[in-house]
């Protein structure tokens, strides 16, 4: 094991190693949750596969199933949350706005799990999502989907907040 664990890349390269930058980015995969975060990395999304002439999926995962029914009623959840279902009419429409072509899912269970391995079964080149950004003992009690993903995936990984 390396006693010294500082990464020293960028130190150990010369001029000469340097070749010309390529993103070959052919199909993006979007993770919306209706929620203003995972908006803005819509945006981002779309304008991306806009602009390198990509392919455009979006997913919502439903991760109430995992709820009690009183957590349910406590937190008013519908069957499969509206505000989910929004967030993929929500891509549609800014797909539809900038022509750009997308094809949406709908999953039940775990988002991050189901996020890498749908990045994995489509064969993506790049995941975009948007996160809140919480901290503290909320991201230590709740997680975060968009650090489980970064973790877990296979393609590169887009966050907006």
């Amino acid at each position: 094991m390396d006693s010294n664990p500082i990464d020293k890349t960028a130190e150990q390269m010369s001029k000469a190693n340097i070749t010309k930058a390529v993103l070959d980015v052919k199909k993006i995969l979007l993770a919306t949750d209706g929620s203003a975060p995972s908006v803005q990395a819509t945006k981002y999304a779309v304008a991306l596969a806009k602009l390198m002439k990509a392919e455009l999926i979006a997913i919502y995962v439903d991760d109430t199933v995992a709820l009690s029914p009183l957590e349910k009623v406590e937190l008013g959840v519908s069957e499969v949350p509206e505000h989910g279902k929004k967030g993929l009419t929500v891509a549609r429409w800014y797909g539809e706005k900038s022509g750009v072509k997308i094809k949406t899912l709908m999953e039940r269970g775990s988002a991050p799990k189901h996020i890498v391995e749908t990045a994995e079964r489509e064969n993506v080149s790049l995941i975009v999502m948007g996160t809140i950004g919480r901290t503290g003992l909320n991201r230590i009690t709740i997680g975060s989907v968009a650090e489980m993903v970064i973790k877990a995936a296979h393609a590169p990984v887009l966050v907006v907040r």
